[in-house]
């Protein structure tokens, strides 16, 4: 979520320590720089979704489907979510798995293709440049079949629970999503994404709710009980949630693209009971916890707030209205179901970021905070700033919810420079958190001291 995190936590100075682990984890982890160079780059996709919201917030809000708009919805779904995802998989598929990647230099490759891909896919929209669409599909593309490759080792693991099914089923609905996107972007005459509106929203369903939304709800069931200590007596609503998403998703993107409102209306009624299960899932975690909340639940329970709006704004799509008003209620849709996963991602990368640097700073030696006691989570972000980013992108998300219910191109300005604002927050943050704690361990480069490796440091 952080560019600064990558070369700081990465090339952090060495401090003598008694046999530190390698690689700041067992064998299955991956180096801290694979998980964080998607999400330095899904801290940038932020920025830039913000500031192009900012741009375009008077067309989007009269013409939603227009090429800058597409450009911007695609910087906010691939370059800030999707990149952040797809990077949280690379971390946890292997731990939740308990079996490495294929292929940690694969990874590393894979990085670099997938994220410039999206920018140059909302570049070539918005510019008018289409062979640039066709090029960033084609290199997002490459991206995302050696994801595949490389997560395909640990995601063939077999009895590891609801996580690692959930996230198989999303891998899946990516690449459907993926495929969606690159028959557009190689064959461009026949209008998809103007002309057929429904096959937009197919598109976008397939995206924010098989691939997106499962994914967070399959990795919710193993972080939020874990973060907050908390044994459930069971956690069937989990279980169904992760079934029920992927059916409701295919279903609503089958009745969409075939024009059948009644196979559309079977699908949300499935996804709506999928998004109740992880709802109460997320009441069961927080009910039999044995932390206290904090700053990641905030965000969290906001972005549920976020999926109740998104079904809402479903629900009312089935009652007779003009272009006008539905137009308005699917921009809302597809803007809180953005809201929800972008909020749950900023949220969890304060706990996820910091976990990763805890983990590579103590392989190097770095065993105490800033105060002197022992290194804790908390102390590789400053919780002020931590407290300003939650203030600014819970503001952004109010501003883009009113903008796109009551059409105002004005209120999605300030939505996307709020926006922006809570990216820079948290790049800023979670990038020199680990800095700060290794300052005070580096050398003095003026003397030179002797450590006997068997000793503390």
């Amino acid at each position: 979520m952080t560019a600064g995190v990558v070369t700081s936590a990465a090339t952090l100075p060495t401090v003598a320590a008694p046999r530190p682990t390698p690689r700041g984890g067992p064998p299955t982890v991956p180096p801290a720089g694979v998980p964080l160079s998607f999400l330095a780059a899904s801290g940038a996709g932020l920025v830039g979704f913000g500031c192009a919201l900012a741009v375009v917030g008077p067309t989007a809000a009269v013409a939603p489907q227009s090429p800058e708009v597409v450009a911007t919805v695609h910087l906010a779904v691939l370059a800030f979510l999707s990149t952040a995802v797809l990077g949280a998989m690379h971390q946890f598929v292997p731990v939740i798995a308990a079996r490495p990647l294929r292929s940690v230099s694969l990874a590393y490759v894979t990085a670099g293709l997938f994220v410039p891909g999206p920018w140059l896919i909302a570049f070539g929209f918005a510019r008018g440049h289409p062979e640039v669409v066709t090029a960033g599909g084609l290199v997002t593309s490459l991206g995302l079949l050696l994801a595949v490759a490389n997560l395909s080792g640990p995601l063939s693991a077999r009895g590891k629970g609801t996580p690692l099914t959930g996230l198989r089923w999303a891998l899946a609905f990516l690449v459907a999503t993926a495929a969606f996107g690159v028959t557009y972007a190689f064959d461009r005459h026949h209008g998809w994404f103007v002309l057929l509106p429904d096959r937009v929203l197919a598109h976008a369903h397939l995206g924010l709710l098989g691939w997106l939304g499962l994914a967070y709800a399959s990795v919710a069931e193993k972080l939020w009980p874990m973060f907050l200590l908390a044994h459930r007596p069971d956690a069937r609503s989990g279980a169904f949630a992760v079934r029920l998403l992927p059916i409701g998703a295919a279903v609503v993107a089958a009745g969409l693209l075939l024009s059948w409102e009644p196979v559309v209306g079977v699908g949300g009624v499935v996804t709506a009971l999928g998004a109740t299960a992880h709802l109460t899932s997320l009441g069961g975690v927080v009910r039999h916890r044995r932390r206290p909340l904090e700053l990641l639940h905030a965000f969290v329970l906001t972005s549920a707030a976020c999926l109740l709006v998104a079904a809402g704004a479903a629900a009312a799509q089935l009652a007779p209205l003009d272009y006008t008003w539905r137009s308005r209620l699917t921009t809302l849709e597809v803007a809180a179901l953005v809201s929800w996963l972008g909020l749950a991602v900023i949220g969890h990368a304060h706990k996820i970021v910091p976990f990763v640097a805890w983990s590579s700073l103590k392989s190097r030696g770095v065993s105490t905070g800033p105060g002197g006691g022992p290194l804790l989570f908390a102390d590789l972000f400053h919780h002020p700033t931590a407290r300003a980013t939650y203030g600014a992108a819970t503001a952004g998300v109010a501003a883009v919810l009113s903008g796109a219910a009551t059409g105002n191109g004005a209120v999605l300005r300030i939505a996307g420079i709020l926006l922006a604002a809570a990216g820079v927050l948290a790049v800023a943050n979670l990038g020199l958190g680990p800095l700060r704690v290794v300052r005070p361990h580096s050398p003095d480069p003026t003397q030179v001291t002797t450590t006997n490796p068997g000793s503390a440091p």
